[in-house]
């Protein structure tokens, strides 16, 4: 017979134990194949290719207080609930107040990153395609692309509220590289979202207890997450276009199942 404490111990060498499972985005058969025969389909692209010839965009949420990570403190055992260790938290039925931003990325170039406000007549009142084709339209988008138009792809994922701006990219001659459904994990600028919220926390605590009017307050948070994207070190965009080699090979492993990424 063997102990108990000789199982713990062996599965302890081997490094296996209780895990929480990650999540991640239900993916099928379908869909494992689709991701995979893309990946093999570019994985001739050189990190200096997806530097020069990908420009990425969507868009991110950003809600006062959204998004915060554990806080950690050195203190004494009878310090617990002392008023200054305590990390505050939002009232019970206080209203959640967001602000929703679009924005674009190529190379080491911080490209648009601007508020994006609902659309009237849509049915539910919220954002919709004509509200992100509005953004870009106002702000010349075009203007800029004509100086890039022969040698990049417009990367931006098929979530419903893209379709009428996937549509109307197309009108305008923009050329779209097309990724699988449900692939965060190859639109690097999800990386970008979490590095700005980062640092609209780190600069802008004082947002999180923020009071006021819903108007004031989104435009506090619009502003400050503005100062946050300028803030980003151009290197920053240029090692996540490159890491799009990287994201091929580890899609290609997986079979086209989940990634690190």
């Amino acid at each position: 017979n063997i102990s108990s404490m000789t199982v713990r111990r062996r599965l302890q060498q081997k490094h296996l134990k209780k895990w929480l499972a990650q999540e991640r985005v239900h993916l099928d058969e379908d869909l494992a194949q689709e991701r995979f025969e893309w990946a093999l389909a570019h994985r001739h692209w050189t990190r200096e290719m997806w530097r020069r010839k990908a420009m990425w965009g969507d868009e991110v949420a950003v809600e006062r207080g959204g998004g915060k990570r554990r806080k950690w403190i050195f203190r004494y055992p009878k310090e617990k609930w002392n008023k200054d260790y305590i990390k505050p938290a939002a009232r019970r039925g206080e209203r959640k107040i967001s602000q929703m931003m679009t924005g674009c990325f190529y190379g080491q170039t911080h490209g648009l990153f601007l508020p994006v406000f609902p659309d009237p007549t849509s049915a539910r009142g919220g954002v919709t395609g004509e509200s992100i084709i509005n953004v870009y339209d106002h702000y010349d988008f075009l203007g800029i692309w004509e100086d890039i138009r022969e040698r990049v792809f417009f990367i931006i994922d098929n979530a419903k509220t893209h379709l009428l701006f996937r549509r109307w990219l197309r009108v305008q001659g923009i050329t779209l590289l097309e990724i699988p459904a449900y692939s965060p994990d190859l639109n690097p600028i999800e990386n970008v979202w979490s590095l700005v919220k980062d640092k609209l926390h780190k600069n802008y605590p004082e947002l999180y207890l923020m009071k006021g009017p819903v108007d004031e307050v989104k435009k506090a948070i619009e502003e400050a997450i503005t100062n946050c994207w300028e803030l980003l070190d151009p290197k920053v965009f240029d090692t996540l276009a490159g890491s799009m080699v990287d994201r091929v090979e580890e899609i290609i492993k997986a079979d086209g199942w989940y990634t690190k990424y």
